[in-house]
């Protein structure tokens, strides 16, 4: 038998002060560095990392150093007691042509922290209670859409009632009909992102070609839809419960409203989200596929609760095991498997010294499988987040929707999305896998998508019937 190969032995940076930690070299080629695994196997890549280097190591993306921390605690220190050192880095940066300059993913300090004052009452978990009925009235008419034995690609059907839940919460309007034109000009502008942070040669959107020209298209289409919607809500907020209604609404310290450049970048950020939503109850639906056992404890929980009636927000407190199911599939496969930040002055964290300006990865996808707090970390066990042993994880364990002052404003909405829309559907179906085979993750700039994952469903025999009022 051929000896197995020897691991890669990690190169020290040089230290820069006496007090400092050498940060490991994760090996890589002459010219391009990391970049062809960066951009072709990146969660390989953050896994062999861990294991070589350990806690943090630094890659090579051509001619830039970038450092990856896979320790919780020191991206804690990073996203927490360093907050307002950093920003997003030439990474998140890439994201400005999709959300805008003044979006909160691209503010940081003070301008950051004013503006998240003034949205996060409208996504507090009280005031999102009236959504709940949409939520499952939507996905009950998709239910009602699918006959027994269809197959479907999952991700592309939670994409459309994703995005059809987002444009009547958000807008109180139903785009049922108009989901194509929009999911397509969203799709081309996410499309674009990739681009941008896969290529090294990147062309600027100003040029005249075949892709810039659908890309510019797509972002017209998607700016004229929200820059109309803002400008009729200033007239007809008054009666309305839509998002959008309460952020007009909204007034700051001195009495003004969110100006219009200002709200627009925000709803294209709020909206923007439903996609990793859909990502995520993509991987939610494999998960419970592949493991019938964990199924039939959520639809013996549905049933029990809801005694034949569709969800409604009162029933969320006790629909535990459900919840403790969607918090078990975003450890697996987080909304965001990488963060990035880039130091705005030299730092030194946990005795390393981190230059200014320099990218740092933080990859969820790789923390969320520490073996000190999930044991068997690839084993799918929602019990993992049972109440009490849920408070035993440290914060830095577990952040599914980023950390620090930059975690996801919208993140109760999705979990409350999350957990109404897979009751709904266990209440109702029975699914299975086409194919059986394990899936592997498609990488996206900073998210993972299940491709090709096909399911079949079939409606359940003795599911209830009645509906939402």
């Amino acid at each position: 038998m051929e000896a197995p190969a020897p691991a890669p032995v990690p190169e020290l940076t040089p230290l820069t002060t006496n007090n400092t930690r050498p940060i490991p070299r994760f090996p890589g080629g002459f010219l391009q560095g990391n970049l062809s695994e960066f951009r072709h196997q990146r969660l390989k890549l953050f896994r062999d990392l861990k294991e070589t280097c350990g806690e943090i190591g630094t890659i090579r993306l051509g001619p830039v150093s970038t450092h990856v921390v896979t320790s919780g605690s020191i991206a804690h220190t990073l996203l927490h007691g360093h907050a307002n050192d950093v920003d997003g880095g030439p990474l998140v940066k890439t994201f400005t042509p999709l959300v805008g300059e003044s979006s909160l993913v691209l503010l940081h300090g003070p301008q950051h922290r004013k503006q998240r004052k003034l949205l996060a009452p409208s996504f507090q978990r009280e005031q999102l209670a009236h959504f709940t009925q949409t939520m499952v009235r939507y996905t009950l008419d998709a239910i009602d859409g699918w006959r027994d034995g269809q197959t479907f690609d999952v991700h592309d059907e939670m994409a459309r009632l994703t995005m059809r839940i987002i444009g009547k919460t958000l807008f109180d309007v139903d785009y049922r009909h108009e989901t194509n034109e929009l999911l397509g000009a969203m799709g081309q502008a996410l499309e674009h992102i990739e681009y941008l942070t896969s290529s090294l040669v990147r062309i600027p959107l100003s040029w005249p070609t075949p892709r810039n020209k659908r890309v510019r298209e797509a972002l017209r289409t998607i700016d004229t839809t929200f820059r109309e919607m803002i400008r009729q809500r200033r007239v007809d907020h008054a009666q309305r419960k839509d998002m959008l209604s309460s952020l007009v609404r909204v007034r700051d310290e001195e009495g003004q409203p969110i100006g219009e450049d200002q709200l627009h970048d925000d709803l294209m950020t709020i909206y923007s989200g439903h996609e990793s939503t859909a990502l995520s109850l993509g991987w939610t639906w494999y998960l419970l596929a592949r493991h019938p056992e964990v199924l039939a404890r959520v639809r013996q929980e549905v049933d029990t609760v809801l005694g034949g009636r569709p969800p409604a927000f009162e029933d969320l407190p006790h629909l535990r095991y459900t919840l403790q199911v969607i918090k078990e599939s975003l450890r697996l496969y987080p909304v965001i498997f990488m963060l990035a930040r880039a130091p705005t002055k030299d730092l030194e964290v946990a005795g390393y010294r981190l230059p200014k300006g320099q990218m740092v990865l933080m990859p969820p996808y790789i923390i969320h499988r520490d073996e000190k707090f999930f044991p068997d970390p690839e084993r799918f066990d929602p019990d993992r987040f049972q109440p009490e042993r849920e408070k035993q994880l440290p914060r830095y364990a577990y952040f599914p929707f980023g950390a620090g002052p930059h975690t996801c404003i919208g993140n109760h909405f999705a979990l409350m999305e999350k957990q109404l829309i897979v009751a709904t559907m266990v209440q109702r179906l029975d699914v299975t896998l086409v194919d059986s085979e394990e899936l592997a993750p498609e990488v996206l700039t900073v998210t993972l998508r299940p491709s090709h994952l096909k399911m079949r469903v079939e409606h359940r025999k003795d599911a209830p019937v009645s509906r939402v009022a």
